[in-house]
């Protein structure tokens, strides 16, 4: 009778895994490496995982769960968009320059390598951007509601552009090897939000300000 898989030995797979993947790519990646990374063989990662391709959904599937934690689930309550995406910048800047700009936003880099490979990888991805897209929209939305955003802010395409400048960030601070253009691209989206304030809203920051 075949062995069952042991359960407690897929997490720590799965973080070995990830750690290789987020720095070669799914094609630098190899079973073999990440058998030797675990300190097992390669016919007992396929014990646990029936294939290179199922592995590395799974850890995309974990790396979707960790990000939803750190970035979207602050969003689902948030009072302020603001304060919201200000610190989703400064939580990257600091993120980036403790490991020097290497190996980027993992769930970003499966897109730009498997989408035109593997529609499995590619639609994972598209649904959770679609996911953290949906999460900034509802928060610009109940503000929007409660006074503080204008009548005229397009909460999708407002949502759509901070994220894209959150992932366009993270791109060109690892190429570049500075963790500061994070930090000059989330004032930037932070001004885009500011200038959508409503008249009430501008009025009460000047009045704090002065």
């Amino acid at each position: 009778m075949a062995r069952k898989p042991d359960p407690s030995i897929r997490p720590r797979i799965i973080e070995q895994a990830e750690h290789l993947i987020h720095l070669r790519g799914y094609n630098g990646t190899s079973l073999d490496g990440i058998a030797t990374a675990c300190g097992t063989t390669k016919a007992n990662l396929i014990h646990h995982f029936k294939s290179k391709e199922e592995l590395c959904l799974a850890v995309l599937d974990y790396k979707m769960d960790r990000t939803r934690g750190e970035c979207l689930t602050p969003l689902a309550g948030c009072e302020c968009p603001v304060r919201a995406v200000k610190k989703m910048f400064a939580d990257a800047a600091c993120f980036y320059k403790n490991n020097g700009c290497r190996a980027g936003c993992f769930i970003g880099n499966m897109a730009l390598e498997m989408s035109d490979i593997n529609d499995k990888f590619r639609l994972k991805a598209e649904s959770f951007f679609d996911e953290w897209t949906g999460c900034l929209e509802a928060s610009l939305k109940r503000a929007r509601a409660a006074g503080t955003f204008s009548p005229s802010l397009k909460p999708k395409s407002t949502a759509e552009a901070l994220l894209s400048m959150y992932q366009g960030a993270i791109m060109i601070a690892r190429t570049r090897r500075d963790p500061a253009i994070l930090d000059r691209i989330g004032r930037e989206a932070v001004r885009l939000l500011e200038d959508q304030f409503s008249k009430n809203r501008k009025r009460e920051v000047s009045n704090h300000g002065s």
